[in-house]
């Protein structure tokens, strides 16, 4: 119903016009972290994220590439 339609055309309108343009947005964010003091902590979380893969896949062992079949006759 929100794809297709005339309702789903008015929505889609409606959001555009009233959820404010993408870089303002995107600022808000960022000054609402930043006044919480959350800014670092977010930026650490990212870092941690980030650094659980590089170019081959993940680095760490709790989680599976995609191409790693291996992994479907283990059991538990």
């Amino acid at each position: 119903d929100a794809i297709g339609t005339e309702f789903g055309g008015r929505h889609e309108l409606y959001v555009r016009n009233y959820s404010g343009n993408n870089e303002n947005i995107r600022m808000e964010v960022l000054f609402a972290a930043t006044g919480s003091g959350q800014t670092d902590a977010y930026k650490g979380f990212a870092e941690q994220c980030m650094s659980e893969y590089d170019i081959d896949g993940w680095t760490v062992p709790d989680l599976i590439n995609p191409d790693d079949v291996s992994f479907l006759g283990r059991s538990g």
